[in-house]
């Protein structure tokens, strides 16, 4: 059974987004209502550029340029030169019965770490997927199988119920050393595993867990308790110098900073706090290099800049609509250049948008960018 706690469907749409509108979310935070949008890419359909509800985000450097990888519920990944509107390639998943996959993220291959390589979080097919750049350039994509995976259904180490998103650690050498991956649906937790290099393909090896399904809408049961943790990502605390996991717990509506070794760092936010500065259904998590982080909030239409040492919460900006300007549902965020941009989900589209203060590029992971 999937659990998910829904304490801020209850509340009015209209509370969730009233600190936003009205600037009055305090403590020095910058709020804005309608975004400045400058650009928009994308509308409703199947062709090239255009999308069926957009679920999964992740913006890197390749080839001298900003680029995103999307998927959307037609199971196709688009690979689109952010600078010129253009998809360079496009695939289906293999098979999409049960599903369709969420998160995306660039890293380099598992195979060859020259090579830049799409890992995707294949949710309902309760697996992860590899593909090598460059993705196939054509106006039909066709399913296409990856150049590696893992994973199979089950709640045993190793297995996946739904598998929501991946981080990807590398060494000096930019050769991939670790993969995280989160998951949920009864299984509401983060896999580490290792890479062992003595095999031909290598082999990932489980090597723990991190974290425990939250039974409880306070998240009481357990100090790692998770529910539909969304996202993740790998970042070094340049005050330790030691690498933390972020992730936000969508449906206890906060974010979490995890030692690698699966130590509980600290939450920023509250599962029963129902104010206007609450985090609603974080999704969407970028953090940029001055150690700041933006989370895409599924629930409240609108993407929050925190600080990930205090957890300060530095802006908020979005409001509800259907309008340009305007959010539905937005599932990730990133950074292109010294625009923002959002995965506008629930409108099919993506949103650049200025900032009125300095917006840095998004925190690089050891080779997680970069022209292959």
């Amino acid at each position: 059974m999937i659990r998910t706690h829904t304490r801020h469907a209850v509340l009015p749409l209209l509370s969730a987004i009233t600190c936003v509108l009205c600037g009055c979310d305090g403590q020095g935070l910058e709020s804005s209502a309608s975004l400045n949008t400058t650009r928009v890419i994308g509308e409703s359909g199947t062709y090239n550029g255009q999308f069926v509800y957009p679920r999964g985000m992740d913006i890197f450097e390749y080839e001298g340029a900003p680029h995103a990888i999307l998927v959307d519920k037609t199971a196709r990944l688009q690979l689109m030169n952010l600078e010129t509107g253009t998809v360079i390639g496009a695939i289906h998943t293999p098979r999409w019965d049960r599903g369709k996959p969420t998160g995306l993220t660039a890293a380099p291959s598992l195979l060859n770490e020259s090579k830049l390589a799409i890992y995707v979080a294949d949710t309902h097919e309760f697996r992860v997927l590899m593909y090598e750049l460059p993705l196939e350039p054509t106006d039909d994509p066709q399913p296409t199988e990856p150049d590696f995976q893992f994973g199979s259904f089950g709640e045993e180490p190793g297995q996946f119920i739904y598998p929501t998103d991946i981080a990807v650690d590398t060494d000096e050498n930019n050769a991939v050393t670790d993969i995280y991956v989160s998951e949920y649906g009864g299984n509401d937790r983060i896999n580490h595993f290792r890479i062992d290099r003595s095999t031909n393909p290598p082999s990932v090896i489980w090597d723990s867990q991190i974290g425990v399904v939250g039974e409880e809408v306070d998240a009481s049961d357990h100090p790692l308790a998770m529910s539909r943790p969304q996202s993740i990502e790998l970042w070094t605390n340049p005050t330790t110098n030691q690498r933390e996991i972020v992730v936000t717990s969508a449906s206890h509506h906060r974010i979490g900073r995890i030692t690698t070794q699966g130590e509980l760092i600290t939450w920023f936010g509250d599962p029963l706090d129902t104010s206007d500065t609450a985090f609603n259904f974080p999704y969407g998590l970028t953090i940029l290099e001055d150690n700041t982080a933006l989370i895409a909030e599924f629930g409240g239409n609108r993407i929050t800049r925190i600080d990930l040492e205090s957890g300060e919460h530095l802006f908020r900006y979005g409001e509800t609509g259907r309008s340009v300007g305007q959010l539905a549902q937005p599932w990730a965020v990133g950074v292109a250049g010294d625009q923002l941009v959002i995965l506008d989900s629930g409108n099919s589209r993506l949103q650049f948008c200025d900032l009125p203060i300095d917006l840095p590029p998004e925190y690089a992971q050891p080779g997680a960018g970069g022209t292959p």
